[in-house]
């Protein structure tokens, strides 16, 4: 399977991910999973703009992320908004060691794992899960950041 790195970044494309994470991956493309509800919060035009001309980007309903992933030859780095964009590529086959979180920022009723990682109770079902898939859920904001074990902080 041709993902290199799978980020949960609130913001998605932005100068972490751009000057930090891209080169030092040697990413071909960016995926990013978007239901029909969610498309009216994305600007594809946005994300193509924001990211360099050699990078590809792909937006997708999520039920056909997993065969595009699967089938794809590039090296592809899986961007999304939240951490339950990941569940249903999980429920339809798609099988990853690692996840980042690079951000998830305050939100009502959220409680503080990390530096711009806050995470509510539907989050922390769904790290669980994870977890217990035997996915390794680190937080870091680039790559020469220290690596934090969300599975320590929230002893799962």
């Amino acid at each position: 399977m041709p993902i290199i790195f799978a980020r949960v970044d609130d913001r998605l494309v932005h100068g972490q991910v751009v000057q930090a994470w891209l080169p030092e991956l040697n990413i071909d493309e960016v995926v990013v999973p978007c239901s029909k509800a969610q498309e009216k919060h994305l600007n594809k035009n946005l994300l193509r703009l924001s990211l360099p001309f050699e990078y590809d980007l792909t937006v997708l309903e999520p039920k056909n992320c997993v065969k595009y992933i699967t089938d794809s030859p590039k090296r592809i780095l899986l961007l999304m908004r939240s951490l339950q964009d990941l569940q249903p590529l999980l429920e339809d086959g798609l099988q990853i060691k690692s996840v980042n979180i690079g951000g998830m920022h305050y939100k009502e009723q959220a409680q503080k794992l990390a530096e711009n990682v806050f995470v509510s109770e539907l989050d922390k079902t769904t790290l669980k899960i994870l977890n217990d898939l035997g996915i390794e859920i680190e937080t870091r904001q680039v790559p020469s950041s220290k690596s934090i074990s969300i599975k320590d902080i929230l002893q799962l």
